[in-house]
């Protein structure tokens, strides 16, 4: 069985730079508690650009959280925020990075882009043909 947290990190660094500000800028690092031990992921971001370790340096932001829910987050079927709200996760330092960096974890299961809807329900009035107005 594959890991979907391995996974989430390892298309980090390739997908960062299309979804992260170009001014982001800070460090992360996840404290993933697993089995009695803890798994750390070092997450390095400047200017979009993304690099991932398994350092357990100082960072802007230390989030702690379950391995298991972390997989979640990493295969949308959980938010960040409503584990926070839930305090299933602990965060020390800057909340506002990791409210950005959330950006990177994906949508959940089934849900589309609300632009994908808009354009589909409008493709068929006048006007419009494949989406593009007509000249």
């Amino acid at each position: 069985m594959a890991d979907p947290t391995a996974e989430f990190f390892a298309g980090l660094e390739q997908g960062g730079p299309e979804i992260l500000p170009v001014k982001a800028r800070g460090t992360i690092r996840f404290d993933l508690g697993r089995d009695g031990g803890v798994e750390h992921w070092f997450v390095a971001i400047n200017r979009g650009n993304v690099l991932v370790s398994h350092e357990r340096r100082d960072a802007d932001c230390v989030v702690g959280v379950e391995k298991a829910l972390f997989d979640r987050f990493a295969t949308g079927e959980a938010q960040v925020v409503a584990a926070y709200n839930r305090n299933e996760l602990t965060v020390q330092g800057s909340l506002p990075l990791l409210l950005m960096f959330r950006r990177v974890f994906p949508p959940p299961p089934g849900t589309r882009d609300p632009r994908e809807r808009i354009r589909e329900r409008f493709a068929g009035r006048r006007g419009l043909r494949d989406g593009e107005p007509v000249p």
